[in-house]
C-alpha cells in the first residue's frame, strides 16, 4: 500500500477525534470564526464586575508598537484565586488587561494580580462572531479589567522574554522605519500580529481574499527555513548541524510570532522536509501533512473546530493533490530550447502553471472559505497570481530591515538611513494595495453566497473526488470546465420559506425580512446598549445570509435605539457591492437634527429617500409591506407618536411592526383599521415591551399567534414589562424575548409558523 503511514494516521485520527471531542465535551458553534466554546451564556458571568485578585504565570505578553501604555495585555496561567465567586481550573487562562502606567511582568514570572472581572461576549445571532467561543477555544475564561500588578516573583522565563523583546523592538522598528500603517502591515507579515493593522487596508485584504499573507504559514515558513539551512549550508556547516540549527530557529520564530494552528502545521511539516534531506529521502508531503495534523489534534482535539486550522489544511491538501490533478499537459517543463519565441513560450507555460495551482488552492479551500466568511472574490485567483511571488522579495527585506535594525535602539540615527535603504519595502506595500483595490473594484468581485448549504457540499465534494479520481483521464480544457462548475454549484439558490429574522441587537430592534426567492427587507436597524451594532450583529447576519441586494431599509422613526446601525450597514453595501433600493421613512411634519443628519447619510451613500404613510404599499416577491401608520399629517414632537407602522402579508400570513408607537396611537390604529385591518399571525411587540405598549385594545385587534420582543439584557427601562408579559400570557400569546433566546426566527410556510431561538 502507498504511503502507508499517512492512511495509518488518518485512519487513527478519524476513529479516535471523534471520542476525544465527545469526551471533552466541546461543540461547535454558529457563527463567523466558528470555534469550540464551553458553555456560554447570554447572561454574563456570576463574577463579572467584581473585583479578583488572582496569582498566576504571565505570559502572550503584548505592548503596542508605538510604546503606549493603552491596551497593554498578557494571559494568565496556571492560576490561584484569592476570590470565592471565582474557582479557575488547571486549564482555565485569564485575560488581563492593564490599567493605564502599569508595566508588563516578564514572560514566565508569576504574578499577583487584582482587576475587574469581565465577560467574553457570546454571539446571539447567526453570522456574529462569537467572543466567548473564540477565546474559551483557546483557554481564556474571561478577559480581566484595569488590571495592577500588586506582586511579580523573580524568577522568569529568559527564552521566552528574549524573544518577546525581539518581537516587541521589531515591531518598533518597522513602525519608526516604515510609518503607522506600512509598518503594522509589516508587523503582520513578519510577526504574526494583526492587533495594530489599520481596519480599512486589513479589509481591503480580506475583500481582495489576500489576507493569507497576513497570517504565519507555509508561505513564510518555507522562505525563511529554506534560507536559513541555505545559509548554514553555505558557510560549509554540515548537514545534521545544519537541519538541527534550522529546525531549532524555525521553532523559536513560531514560538515569537505566537505559534498559530498554520504556523505548528507549517514547522511540522518543514522539519519532515529537513528529516528528508538527513535521511537521503523525499519527504511526502501528504504523509507530513497527516502527521501534522495528528501532531496538533492528539494535544488539542478542539483545534479541529478551528478557522485556521481547516484553511491551512485544506490549502496544503489542495496544494499537493488538487493543482497536479488540474494541471495541463501542455504546461509541463519542454526540453530546453532558446530564442525569443521560446522564452515566451516558457514564460506563457509558467504563467499558466501557476494559475492552474492557484485556482486549484482556491478551489480546494472554497466550501469552507465560504462556511466561515460566506464570499468570496473570484478575482482572488489572478490577485495571488501577482502578490505571492513579490513575497520572494519582500519577507527577506523584511527580515534583513528586522537584523539591521537591531541597534536601532542604542542608535536612532541609524532610522533616516534605513528608511532609504529600506523604500521598495513601501514601494511593494503601494503595489499590494493597488492590486487589492483592481480585485475590489472589478465587477463580480463580492459573490455573496451565504453559508452554504449541506446538500451543496456533499454535492460539491462528490464531483471534487470524481475530479480528482478520473481528471486527467478527460481532455485540460474539460477538466478545467468541471473544476468551474464545481464552483458555480454554491450560486445555487432553491425557493424557500418567507423568513423573518428578529436580530438580537440589544436595547434597540432590527427584524430583516427574507421572501421566498431571497429578497430581503430590512426593518429599523440600532441599538443604544450594543456598540457598533450595525457592525457586528446586522452586516453579520446580511452576510451570513448571503445578501446580494436589499430591497429596501424601512426605518419607524428616527430613535437612535432603530437607526444607529444604518452607517455601517451602508458601508458595507458600498464596498462589497450590495445595491439598497431605498430608504423608507415615515411621511410626517416633524422635523429635527437627527433625521436631518440621517438624510445627510443616506445622501453621502447616494441611497434613494421615500416617505411612507398610512394607505401606502410596497409589493416584491409574493409579499406585501402596507403602512398604516402615520397617516401623514401628525406633527407631534414626540418621535414615537410618529412610527411607522408596517404590515406584511403573504397569503393568509400577516405580521405586524408598530415600532415604538404608544398607547394612544396603538387605540387609535385599532379604533380605525378594526381587527380586520390589523390581524396578524405575528407581532413584533411594541417599544420593546413597554408597559405603555401592546395594550389589551390593540391585542384584541391584533390577536397574534407568537410575538416576538426586542431588547437588552438587564436594560436600564425594565424591558419588557411585567404588565406587558402579563396581558400576552392573559391572551395565550407566547412572548419570544431576543434578550433571553437571542435571534428569533420567524419560518412561514403554507401559512405556517415555525419559530427557532438561537439559544
Amino acid at each position: 500500500m502507498r504511503r502507508p503511514l499517512c492512511a495509518g494516521l488518518l485512519l487513527f485520527l478519524a476513529l479516535w477525534l471523534p471520542a476525544a471531542l465527545w469526551a471533552g465535551r466541546w461543540r461547535k458553534t454558529e457563527g463567523e470564526g466558528r470555534a469550540p466554546l464551553r458553555e456560554a451564556s447570554l447572561q454574563p458571568a456570576p463574577c463579572a464586575g467584581s473585583q479578583l485578585l488572582l496569582e498566576g504565570t504571565a505570559a502572550g505578553l503584548f505592548e503596542p508598537a508605538d510604546g503606549s501604555q493603552e491596551n497593554c495585555s498578557f494571559a494568565l496561567s496556571e492560576i490561584t484565586s484569592f476570590s470565592d465567586d471565582f474557582i479557575p481550573t488547571q486549564e482555565d487562562r485569564v485575560l488581563c488587561y492593564l490599567k493605564e502606567g502599569e508595566a508588563l511582568p516578564k514572560t514566565g514570572s508569576r504574578v499577583r494580580v487584582r482587576g475587574e472581572c469581565g465577560a467574553f461576549r457570546a454571539a446571539s445571532n447567526p453570522g456574529e462572531f462569537d467572543a466567548a467561543g473564540y477565546y474559551g477555544g483557546q483557554g481564556f475564561v474571561c478577559p480581566l479589567w484595569d488590571v495592577a500588578v500588586e506582586a511579580q516573583g523573580e524568577g522568569f522565563s529568559r527564552p521566552g522574554q528574549f524573544l518577546y523583546r525581539l518581537r516587541r523592538n521589531t515591531a518598533r522598528l518597522y513602525w519608526r522605519v516604515l510609518g503607522d500603517e506600512d509598518g503594522a502591515l509589516a508587523a503582520a507579515m513578519a510577526l504574526g500580529g494583526k492587533k495594530e493593522m489599520d481596519e480599512e487596508i486589513k479589509t481591503l485584504y480580506q475583500n481582495a481574499s489576500i489576507s493569507h499573507l497576513l497570517a504565519i504559514s507555509g508561505l513564510h515558513i518555507t522562505m525563511i527555513g529554506m534560507g536559513f539551512f541555505s545559509a548554514l549550508r553555505r558557510l560549509r556547516i554540515p548537514l545534521w548541524p545544519a537541519a538541527l540549527g534550522s529546525a531549532a530557529f524555525l521553532c523559536a520564530y513560531g514560538v515569537m510570532t505566537g505559534m498559530s494552528v498554520s504556523t505548528r502545521r507549517a514547522v511540522i511539516m518543514f522539519v519532515f522536509l529537513l528529516a528528508g534531506r538527513l535521511l537521503g529521502r523525499t519527504a511526502d508531503s501528504l504523509t507530513s501533512l497527516a502527521a501534522a495534523a495528528a501532531a496538533i489534534l492528539i494535544p488539542s482535539p478542539e483545534s479541529v473546530f478551528d478557522p485556521g486550522f481547516q484553511l491551512s489544511f485544506a490549502a496544503a491538501a489542495s496544494a499537493v493533490l488538487l493543482a497536479p490533478a488540474l494541471a495541463d499537459e501542455g504546461i509541463r517543463s519542454a526540453a530546453p530550447q532558446e530564442g525569443r519565441r521560446a522564452f515566451l513560450k516558457r514564460a506563457l507555460n509558467n504563467l499558466r502553471k501557476n494559475l492552474m495551482s492557484s485556482f486549484g488552492i482556491t478551489l480546494g479551500t472554497l466550501p469552507l472559505l465560504l462556511w466561515h466568511f460566506y464570499k468570496w472574490n473570484p478575482w482572488s485567483v489572478l490577485a495571488n497570481l501577482a502578490v505571492i511571488p513579490l513575497m520572494g522579495i519582500l519577507l527577506p527585506l523584511l527580515l534583513a530591515l528586522a537584523l539591521a535594525g537591531l541597534p536601532a535602539p542604542w542608535f536612532p540615527q541609524m532610522i533616516p538611513v534605513l528608511k532609504v535603504l529600506f523604500w521598495p519595502v513601501r514601494l511593494i506595500f503601494l503595489l499590494y494595495r493597488q492590486i487589492c483595490t483592481l480585485a475590489v473594484w472589478l465587477p463580480g468581485s463580492s459573490v455573496h453566497v451565504g453559508e452554504p448549504k449541506l446538500w451543496q457540499i456533499a454535492l460539491f465534494s462528490l464531483g471534487l473526488a470524481l475530479l480528482l479520481w478520473k481528471g486527467r483521464k478527460v481532455r485540460p480544457s474539460l477538466r478545467l470546465g468541471m473544476a468551474v462548475l464545481l464552483a458555480g454549484v454554491f450560486l445555487i439558490r432553491l425557493p424557500g420559506p418567507l423568513t423573518i429574522a428578529m436580530l438580537d441587537v440589544g436595547q434597540g430592534q432590527s427584524v430583516c425580512v427574507e421572501t421566498k426567492h431571497h429578497s430581503f427587507w430590512l426593518l429599523d436597524a440600532g441599538s443604544t446598549s450594543k456598540s457598533r451594532t450595525g457592525q457586528y450583529q446586522i452586516v453579520p447576519y446580511l452576510k451570513y445570509r448571503g445578501v446580494r441586494r436589499l430591497e429596501g431599509i424601512l426605518v419607524s422613526h428616527w430613535d437612535e435605539d432603530h437607526i444607529s446601525g444604518l452607517e455601517d450597514i451602508f458601508r458595507w453595501a458600498k464596498q462589497d457591492h450590495v445595491p439598497i433600493g431605498g430608504l423608507y421613512l415615515p411621511q410626517t411634519l416633524l422635523e429635527d437634527a437627527a433625521l436631518e443628519t440621517l438624510l445627510a447619510l443616506a445622501g453621502e451613500y447616494e441611497i434613494p429617500v421615500a416617505r411612507l404613510r398610512s394607505g401606502m404599499a410596497l409589493t416584491r416577491d409574493g409579499i406585501t409591506l402596507s403602512c398604516l401608520h402615520p397617516f401623514g399629517e401628525e406633527g407631534a414632537q414626540d418621535r414615537n407618536e410618529v412610527s411607522m407602522v408596517i404590515r406584511l402579508t403573504q397569503g393568509e400570513f400577516a405580521a405586524l411592526f408598530p415600532g415604538d408607537l404608544p398607547q394612544e396611537g396603538e387605540e387609535r390604529l385599532a379604533e380605525l383599521c378594526g381587527e380586520a385591518g390589523l390581524s396578524a399571525d405575528l407581532l413584533a411587540a411594541g417599544h420593546h415591551g413597554a408597559k405603555n405598549a401592546s395594550c389589551a385594545a390593540f391585542l384584541e385587534a391584533v390577536s397574534p399567534r407568537a410575538a416576538l420582543i426586542s431588547c437588552g439584557v438587564d436594560n436600564s427601562y425594565g424591558h419588557p414589562a411585567r404588565e406587558t408579559l402579563e396581558r400576552f400570557e392573559a391572551k395565550g400569546i407566547p412572548c419570544f424575548v431576543t434578550a433571553q433566546r437571542g435571534a428569533v426566527t420567524v419560518s412561514v410556510r403554507q401559512g405556517k409558523m415555525e419559530i427557532r431561538c438561537f439559544s
